[in-house]
Order: C-alpha cells, then structure tokens, then sequence
C-alpha cells in the first residue's frame, strides 16, 4: 500500500484547531477511522472548526480541551484521551507556540515557550505510551530553527537573554533532542519515532515571529503526514521530507544526558499524579 493510500484506525492529534494542526486534521478526517483532536480552546470556541473537520471525511472526531501553559490540564487530557482511544495508532504532538514578545513563566514555574513546545508534549506522550498499538507511530513536530539554538542547563528557562526567537528556538532543539531520546527507550518495542521540520508556513505562530511569509499549512500538513506514512528508522528527524542530521546540540552525549534529567526530574510529579489517574 503507497504512503497516500495507507488507513490508520486512532490518530491522536495536539494543536489541532489552528495552523498546520488543522490542516492535518482535515487530510487524516478521510483516512483516520477514530480521530482525538486536542486544542487550548474550550470546545464551544472551536465548534466551527471540528464541523469543517468532519465535513472533510467519514472519521469519528472527538475533541479534548488542554491548555498547555497548565501541566496539570494535560494530565487531565491525557486521561481523556485514554477512555476515548484504549489504543492508540498514530500520536502527533504539534501543538506550539511562539516566543512571546516578553518572557513568560507559567503557573509551574517553567518558560511558557519551552513547556508549551516540549515540556508539555513529553508529558501527554509519558502519560499516553502504555495506550499505544504494537506498532504506533510518534510523530513530533519540531523545526530547523533549532540549529541555530544552544543549551544552556543553568539558564533553560531563559532567565537572562530571552528574546521570542531564542526561545522558540530552544524549546524546539529540546523537541528535537527528546524525540531522539524517546526513539532509545522505545527501542525495545515495536514503536517508531520521528520528527521532522513542516517548512515555513504561514501560520498564526510564523507570523507571530517572522510576518506573512511561507507556504500554506496545507505544505507543512502534507509533511506531517510523510513522517507518519514513510518506511523510516526510529529516531528519525526530516527536513523536506529527507532524514537528515539534526544539530550537533542533540547529538551531544552530556547534552542528552542533561535533558533526560531535566525531564524527569521536573515532570516526574506530574507523570506520577497522571499514572495513578
């Protein structure tokens, strides 16, 4: 079966009401039997957008509301999720978001662009991995904006220096980094991990940033569902729909080292309040 024919039976999608998120929503509404659609906006706000979503093909959708920016919603999505889909096919964390003009810190304490963009999606896919089918697929939506990015583990979250791009930038070189971590701890099992970069879109959150530049979300969708489709190695990051090596930041032993530490010990809390839900 070629990658545009290929069905898929539960496809759990974040960042799903904007941008490239609803994009790919409405490419896998035909090809998805039960779609799980997850977004910071109540379901009201986004009624208009779920209808275009399942006028776009026969799928169940169902939508979860998580407000990122709050750990303690996604261990309350994850949960959702888990009795709307025992078992999971395709998870896609694509949910992101700029960095703001001025440094934000959340009610957990962490930089809002470095939780919302990693923190927090390693946190739902923690939480949702014993719901995974034999031969899942995660696919985490990262950038080549984290080249140009370097850790700092004594400043993270940015206290000195932030500026929106460095942020971003940094959230997204953690993506990158853990989606290649989490690639190494489910070697063992019949799951496979990718990441890749969708392109320049002109999305609210490009915009935000860098102005009305870019393709539409509909380029960086038909990405997305590349990474979900093609025949690759587990720990896989993709630009332009090729593997390629991502920055030499990821690929750092200590640097790894740091960040599953990092992870670990700062969502620990919430991974154990989630596990036990």
């Amino acid at each position: 079966m070629s990658e545009a024919e290929r069905r898929f039976g539960t496809v759990v999608l974040t960042g799903a009401t904007s941008g490239i998120g609803e994009a790919t929503a409405h490419r896998l509404a035909s090809r998805a039997d039960h779609l799980v659609l997850l977004g910071p906006e109540p379901e009201p706000e986004v009624a208009a957008v779920l209808r275009g979503i399942r006028r776009s093909g026969p799928a169940e959708v169902r939508y979860v509301s998580a407000d990122f920016t709050r750990l303690a919603e996604v261990v309350a999505a994850a949960q959702a999720v888990r009795e709307l889909a025992p078992q999971i096919d395709v998870l896609i964390n694509d949910a992101g978001v700029p960095g703001a003009p001025t440094r934000v810190v959340t009610i957990d304490g962490f930089e809002r662009t470095l939780q919302v963009n990693a923190l927090a999606p390693a946190l739902l896919t923690r939480l949702l991995v014993p719901s995974l089918a034999p031969h899942a697929r995660i696919v985490n939506v990262g950038s080549s904006a984290h080249h140009v990015e370097r850790f700092d583990f004594a400043d993270i979250d940015l206290a000195h220096g932030y500026s929106p791009v460095a942020a971003y930038a940094r959230a997204k070189l953690a993506m990158v980094t853990w989606s290649s971590l989490l690639a190494e701890e489910e070697a063992a099992t019949g799951v496979t991990v990718v990441a890749l970069c969708p392109g320049l879109n002109d999305t609210r959150l490009s915009a935000a940033m860098m102005g009305r530049i870019g393709g539409p979300p509909s380029a960086g969708a038909a990405r997305v569902l590349h990474a979900i489709t093609a025949d690759l190695p587990s720990g896989s990051y993709l630009e332009d729909d090729r593997v390629v090596s991502p920055s030499p930041e990821v690929r750092d032993p200590e640097n790894r080292e740091h960040l599953a530490q990092l992870y670990w010990t700062r969502l620990a809390p919430y991974a154990r309040t989630g596990a036990r839900s």
